[in-house]
């Protein structure tokens, strides 16, 4: 199970990365704007493609955010439990929040290939295909789905399951 959980822990970060390139194009585009409209004009498309960012950004950095355990958890609570029912209370939310990810999964799937296979595009000028920004949101939900999992059956075998030392300052002493 080791090489799987290292191939998810790789997508994890592949899908971090995404998320911070993302983050910089965004900011780009809205600096951009601000530019512009100093200048009292405006681009016609970094609205609509800081939306796509952002959306993107938000699906491609839920999985990660789990494995680092910074994601909203249930932490109030079962601080306050001894370890092995919170071992338990964790295992049985992780278990809840796979199928309402995994019908996040199925949605925007749905949505993506309806996209593509109409040929649905954006009805502002730019006339974006759609599939294409819901394709990276897509990519960002499977990726969640893959951290839980891992979450989950990490939790459950016992393992380590979160990347606290990633969240720590360094030490350079």
């Amino acid at each position: 199970m080791n090489p799987i959980l290292n191939l998810i822990d790789r997508l994890s970060h592949f899908a971090e990365s995404a998320a911070v390139v993302l983050i910089y194009g965004y900011c780009g585009l809205m600096l951009a704007e601000v530019f512009a409209r100093s200048q009292a004009q405006s681009s016609s498309f970094s609205w609509e493609y800081s939306q796509y960012a952002m959306a993107a950004i938000l699906a491609l950095a839920s999985g990660p955010a789990i494995r680092t355990g910074v994601h909203v958890r249930i932490g109030v609570i079962s601080e306050h439990l001894s370890i092995r029912l919170a071992r338990w209370l964790d295992v049985w939310a992780n278990l809840i929040a796979l199928c309402i990810v995994s019908l996040i999964v199925w949605a925007m799937f749905e949505k993506t290939g309806r996209s593509f296979d109409r040929n649905i595009l954006a009805t502002t000028v730019t006339k974006t295909p759609l599939w294409i920004p819901q394709l990276l949101v897509l990519w960002g939900f499977v990726q969640l789905w893959l951290d839980c999992a891992a979450r989950l059956y990490r939790r459950y075998a016992d393992l380590p399951f979160e990347w606290k030392e990633l969240d720590t300052e360094v030490n350079d002493d």
